[in-house]
C-alpha cells in the first residue's frame, strides 16, 4: 500500500488491516512472495500442507503459461486455486491492458482466505491503473472463497488458469474420472467441462497413465486440439523449491510436469516429446520448446506419445509392426530367457545373462528363434523410445514393455555373437536405495548397428538420448 497510495483506501478494505511500518515484500517477485507464504502455512501446519497435494509455479513456468494466453480471444479468465495469485498476477502481465484486465476480465478462488485476499491486493497493486479504486473492490468482489469442486454455481468465466492440487482421493459421484481418484483428475475434468478453453499444469503421468484415460477422453471430447509439454525432472526441473509439509527426506520437488493449452483457435493436438534441458540453458528452453512439438499420436492403449518432431515415421513404421514382445514370450519358464531391467534412465537393455538387481523382468520365450528376435530389438533403440513416449516415469511398466513393437529383420550370426560377447564384457553395476544393481550397457556402436538393422529407412535419436535438448537444433 505504500507504493501505491492512490489505491490505499480500497486496498485496506481487501486487506482488512492498515499497512505496517515495514514492507517485507519489497523487492520480492510474486513468485518469491509465493515461497514465503507456502513455507509459513507449512510452519502452521504441515500435515494439511502434504495432503493438500498444492505445488508451487516458480516464476519463470508461470511466465510461460500466461504467454500461451495470447492464443485466446478476449473473455473472462477464472484461477480456481490461486494461492496468492502467482498465475494471475502473471496472465495480468502479458495483456495489452493490464488494468483493464484486472478490473473487468479476472475471477479469482481459493479456500484460504488469506491467500486470496493477498492476491487481490497484490496483483491491483501491481497492475491496476493509477487511482482506478474500482479496479480493486471489482476484482475482489469477483473473487470467492470456495472449494472450486464444491456443486455450487461457479462465477461466470470463459477460461481458466490453474495449478490443480496433486493428491489422492476418494471417488466422487458425478465425475468421469472418479475411478482415478485424483484431486487433479476432478480439477481439469470441471475445467474442461466448465470453460471454453484452459492453460493447466498437470502431472506428466496423465498423458500416458491407464488410471488417467478417462480424463484423456473427456479433454479429448471437449476441445479439438491443444498444445502439451512434456517436462523431465533431470538434469534440470520444472518446480524448482521446495515440497513444504513434505515428510520425504529429498526436500526438492522432482515432479514430472506437463503444461497443458486447450484454446478455442487450436484445431490440432500437438505433444512434445519429454523435454530435458540444464539449469544455464532454463530460460533458452521456455523460448524454444515450441519447437519441439509434433502432432500427437496415439499409443496401443489410448496414450498420448510423447515423440520427438522428425519421429513420426519411424513411430508410424513401428505402431504398423504385426508383432510385439507379448507375442513372443510365453507363460512358462523355458531354456529361453532374457533379464529387462525395469527402472531405466538413459537406456534399456536384455540380457540372456541372470542379472541380479531388484527391478528386473524376466521374459521367456518358446524358442531360441523368438529369444533372439526379442533380444535384437529390446537391446535397440526400440525399446528406450517405446518407454519414452508412452510413460517416461522412473519405472518401465509391464504393459509398456509387452506392448514393444518386434520388426521383422534378418539378423547376421555377427551381430548376435556381439550381442552376447557385449553383455559379458559391459555389466555395470549401479548403487540404488542401498542395493548393487546390475545391468548392461552396450557401445554407442553395438546400438546402432542395432538400430540399423530394426529401423530401417535412417533415423536421428539425439534428441532422443540427449541429457539436454538445448542449444541442439529445433526441426
Amino acid at each position: 500500500m505504500t507504493s501505491r497510495p492512490d489505491l490505499a483506501d480500497a486496498l485496506n478494505e481487501v486487506l482488512g488491516v492498515e499497512p505496517g511500518a515495514e514492507d517485507y515484500l519489497a523487492g520480492l517477485t510474486i513468485g518469491e512472495v509465493g515461497v514465503c507464504y507456502e513455507a509459513l502455512l507449512a510452519l502452521i501446519d504441515r500435515e494439511d500442507r502434504k495432503s493438500a497435494g498444492q505445488y508451487f509455479t516458480p516464476d519463470d513456468a508461470a511466465r510461460f503459461m500466461a504467454e500461451q494466453s495470447a492464443d485466446f480471444d478476449e473473455g473472462v479468465w477464472l484461477d480456481p486455486c490461486c494461492g496468492v495469485g502467482n498465475l494471475s498476477w502473471h496472465l495480468a502481465s502479458v495483456q495489452g491492458a493490464p488494468g483493464a484486465f484486472v478490473r473487468d476480465c479476472l475471477v479469482l478462488i481459493d479456500t484460504d482466505e488469506i491467500a486470496l485476499r493477498t492476491a487481490v491486493a497484490i496483483i491491483s497493486a501491481d497492475w491496476a491503473d493509477i487511482g482506478d479504486q474500482e479496479a480493486v473492490r471489482s476484482l475482489s468482489a469477483r473473487s470467492k472463497r470456495r472449494d472450486f469442486l464444491s456443486s455450487t454455481k461457479l462465477p461466470a468465466h470463459d477460461y481458466v488458469i490453474v495449478n490443480p492440487p496433486y493428491a489422492r482421493t476418494d471417488m466422487r459421484d458425478g465425475f468421469e474420472t472418479a475411478p482415478a481418484r485424483d484431486l487433479f483428475a476432478y480439477f481439469l475434468e470441471k475445467v474442461a467441462k466448465s470453460s471454453k478453453g484452459f492453460i493447466s499444469v498437470t502431472p506428466a503421468s496423465y498423458l500416458a497413465a491407464p488410471k488417467f484415460q478417462s480424463l484423456r477422453n473427456v479433454v479429448d471430447s471437449h476441445f479439438n486440439g491443444g498444445r502439451l509439454y512434456a517436462f523431465d525432472n533431470v538434469p534440470d526441473t520444472l518446480f524448482r523449491g521446495y515440497k513444504f509439509g513434505s515428510n520425504n527426506t529429498s526436500k526438492t520437488n522432482f515432479v514430472r510436469a506437463a503444461i497443458t493449452v486447450c484454446a478455442p483457435t487450436l484445431t490440432a493436438w500437438q505433444v512434445t516429446p519429454i523435454i530435458r534441458w540444464t539449469s544455464a540453458t532454463r530460460g533458452l528452453m521456455f523460448r524454444e520448446c515450441s519447437g519441439l512439438l509434433a502432432p500427437r499420436r496415439k499409443g496401443p492403449h489410448g496414450e498420448w506419445a510423447k515423440i520427438s518432431p522428425g519421429m513420426e515415421r519411424i513411430w508410424d513404421d513401428l505402431v504398423a509392426s504385426d508383432e510385439t514382445i507379448a507375442d513372443l514370450v510365453v507363460n512358462r519358464e523355458t531354456s529361453w530367457s532374457l533379464d529387462v531391467g525395469l527402472t531405466p534412465r538413459y537406456y534399456i537393455s536384455a540380457t540372456r545373462r541372470s542379472l541380479d538387481r531388484g527391478s528386473k523382468a524376466t521374459l521367456y520365450f518358446g524358442n531360441e528363434a523368438d529369444r533372439d528376435r526379442a533380444a535384437l530389438t529390446l537391446n535397440s533403440s526400440i525399446p528406450y523410445l517405446w518407454w519414452r513416449a508412452l510413460d517416461g516415469g522412473v519405472t518401465l511398466p509391464r504393459r509398456v514393455l509387452m506392448s514393444t513393437p518386434v520388426p521383422v529383420v534378418r539378423s547376421p550370426q555377427w551381430v548376435l555373437d556381439a550381442l552376447w560377447e557385449s553383455e559379458r564384457d559391459n555389466l555395470v553395476v549401479k548403487i540404488n536405495a542401498g542395493r548393487e544393481n546390475e545391468n548392461v550397457k552396450h557401445s554407442p556402436m553395438l546400438v546402432e548397428a542395432l538400430n540399423n538393422l530394426t529401423i530401417p529407412g535412417g533415423h536421428d535419436l539425439r534428441l532422443l538420448y540427449a541429457s539436454s535438448m538445448f542449444p541442439l537444433p529445433i526441426y
